[in-house]
């Protein structure tokens, strides 16, 4: 009879890690699906929770992987992959608001590719007058646009191969290695300043900072870690 009652307690036990994980995957889902204009491919992997972890908003060990995502603002990400050990959510936000609202992340791992398309459609809307485009390659960056000379306000082509930086917790900056204006190469330092002082800056909507990030084929890979205290 001890058995049989420890079995069923057991039984209720298990089903309701199940239906608290399951209400949690669907609830950050929906909520990822309305803070983004892109949500592809979307798959989550959740340790199972307690009812205290859900009365709490929060998480254990957490995957969460998508094939395309895009924020309301920004590019598109693409092969999306976030692991964390543990996230705090602002459970009102959640519960109530039916969104997500990170206040801390334990241990994270967050890494996406960009493509050199959405590199260029960013640098396009941000400098348009220069009609820039972005080619990607292994460890090479190459911006080509045009410039108004101003004299006699004809547009020049120009080639620059740019190296990136990181100008902070979550941006990039574009510094110029050499540039040619025509069939002329011109020394990076006098057109600096006016043609390629350019950052990518990339805002998420979670306590990250940028880790490291590689040139590929056509590609932009980042890493991301949580912010530290």
């Amino acid at each position: 009879m001890l058995i049989c009652s420890l079995l069923g307690i057991a039984v209720i036990l298990l089903s309701g890690v199940t239906l608290f994980n399951h209400y949690l995957e669907k609830e950050l889902t929906q909520a990822i699906t309305r803070e983004t204009r892109i949500a592809e491919g979307i798959d989550w992997r959740l340790e199972p929770l307690g009812l205290f972890d859900l009365l709490q908003g929060r998480t254990r060990d957490l995957q969460f992987s998508a094939a395309r995502l895009a924020f309301r603002e920004g590019p598109v990400l693409e092969d999306f992959s976030f692991r964390s050990r543990g996230i705090q959510l602002n459970r009102n936000a959640l519960w109530f608001g039916r969104r997500i609202e990170v206040q801390e992340l334990a241990e994270t791992e967050l890494t996406f590719r960009i493509a050199e398309a959405e590199l260029t459609s960013f640098l396009r809307a941000e400098w348009p007058e220069f009609t820039p485009s972005v080619e990607l390659s292994p460890g090479t960056v190459r911006i080509k646009g045009v410039l108004k000379e101003p004299l006699l306000k004809e547009k020049l082509a120009f080639t620059a191969s740019v190296r990136l930086e990181q100008a902070s917790g979550n941006s990039l900056r574009l510094t110029p290695v050499t540039i040619k204006v025509g069939d002329f190469e011109v020394p990076p330092g006098v057109l600096a300043g006016e043609v390629l002082n350019w950052q990518f800056p990339l805002v998420l909507p979670w306590p990250l900072t940028i880790k490291d990030f590689r040139v590929e084929e056509g590609f932009l890979r980042m890493e991301w870690q949580e912010e530290k205290r």
